[in-house]
């Protein structure tokens, strides 16, 4: 019997920092699926990076032999990367082509797959959260987590604005339906940032840790004692771990691995069962709520992310097998082809302040071309707002106007904090016509 191998679905990392053009443009702006399929394909052809530069996918190793029984191959992609599964070839009826599994695939069945950081590379320039004190990491799935997810998108629902809540440059808040802005902080106080697409990764994709992990008070002094108390979907509290120091502590050792038979991710499971929650309070008024689900087998220090795609699901447009058993892929009557479902994830990179120094520390001039670009302040020349960065150099756009010029874009993604609070890369450029000095 011969080898057939067929696409069973595929996961596309759509991540602003590589599909963002010289002028701006950026996938996100493209509502239509097969629109941005095009995108990712114009810049494979002229041989564009991509995050898999960067980005490893693996299956977890204590699963290998399982999906191995199931003869499921992963395979890298542009972009990200698809599972394909071994089938038999059948002609319906009615003259359908269909693929049918080799091993059926349960309806509760899990694939998961690590994201794989290949080096410190890529959280250089991948936006994340900056106070965030558990060190989660994000979770994707087809399934329903915390909201309804909006088809071809793995990502949970970005929440909505809080007036009550601490934002730091370049987090997400929802102002309602298609309208995702981002924070950042100027001298007119607190601005928010329209930006094109809706399903970014977030802060509500954060939500896998390991049984043991520390606990971080960033930003926050004086604290001496604090009390950690984890609870389960009902509320009923299963843990609690108390911390008390005469000097002040930046963060605690939470270990929660006595408890794997409670709280540990199984092997079949409804994300309604193992989203726990860590209520976490402390002296100087600190009070903050975590949702977590554990896992010791999906974490390691290198894991960015973990994909998590079920048979079947709460929405059936998410589904990877149809009604029949047999794969979305095959080939209808007329001769037309159904393609197997393609997910996305959509990543946003850093999103700093540029400043300009010169290098010889020399106090830079505003020059007259850059005046509605940038702004002069001390020694240095600042954008007038955040700019996304990304790898390749694109036009810097005027305020109030689609006028774009060119400026030396960040060569490095270091992000530094000003008197102001505002987040910013430093661009080092020489003497010239568009970066005069004072003499």
């Amino acid at each position: 019997m011969s080898l057939l191998y067929k696409t069973l679905f595929e996961v596309k990392l759509m991540h602003e920092f590589f599909l963002t053009q010289k002028n701006g443009d950026q996938v996100f702006s493209l509502t239509n699926q097969a629109d941005r399929i095009s995108f990712l394909f114009a810049q494979f052809t002229q041989g564009r990076p991509s995050v898999n530069d960067n980005l490893a996918f693996s299956f977890p190793p204590d699963l290998e032999k399982e999906y191995s029984s199931y003869h499921l191959k992963l395979l890298s992609g542009y972009s990200g990367f698809k599972i394909a599964i071994r089938v038999n070839q059948k002609m319906l009826a009615d003259g359908t082509l269909v693929y049918e599994p080799l091993a059926s695939l349960p309806d509760d069945f899990n694939v998961f797959v690590q994201l794989v950081k290949k080096s410190n590379v890529f959280e250089s320039y991948t936006h994340s959260g900056i106070n965030d004190p558990v060190p989660s990491v994000y979770i994707f799935s087809n399934e329903n987590i915390s909201g309804a997810k909006t088809f071809p998108f793995l990502t949970n629902p970005i929440s909505a604005f809080d007036a009550a809540h601490s934002y730091t440059q370049g987090d997400f808040a929802s102002f309602g339906i298609n309208d995702v802005r981002e924070y950042y902080k100027n001298d007119m106080g607190d601005q928010w940032e329209t930006i094109a697409g809706t399903s970014f990764a977030n802060e509500n994709d954060r939500l896998l840790v390991p049984m043991k992990f520390y606990y971080s008070f960033i930003n926050t002094n004086n604290i001496t004692n604090a009390t950690f108390v984890l609870k389960d979907k009902n509320g009923n509290s299963i843990k609690t771990i108390t911390a008390s120091k005469e000097n002040p502590f930046q963060k605690v050792f939470l270990d929660f691995s006595g408890l794997e038979n409670v709280i540990a991710m199984p092997e079949k499971f409804q994300y309604s069962d193992i989203i726990f929650s860590l209520e976490v309070s402390a002296n100087s008024g600190y009070s903050a709520s975590h949702n977590l689900i554990f896992s010791e087998a999906l974490n390691n220090s290198e894991t960015w992310g973990v994909v998590n795609i079920k048979t079947k699901v709460t929405n059936s447009s998410f589904d990877i097998l149809a009604n029949d058993g047999f794969l979305m892929k095959r080939r209808m009557p007329p001769g037309t082809w159904n393609d197997a479902p393609v997910f996305e994830i959509p990543v946003k990179s850093k999103f700093p302040y540029w400043r300009f120094i010169n290098e010889k520390g020399k106090e830079l001039k505003l020059a007259p071309a850059l005046t509605d670009y940038l702004s002069k302040e001390n020694k240095i020349l600042l954008s007038k707002r955040p700019r996304s960065v990304s790898a390749s150099c694109f036009l810097l756009q005027k305020e109030g106007s689609s006028d774009t010029i060119y400026v030396p874009n960040p060569l490095n993604y270091d992000l530094k904090k000003d008197a102001k609070e505002r987040l910013y890369c430093d661009i080092v450029v020489p003497e010239s016509e568009l970066f005069p000095v004072i003499p």
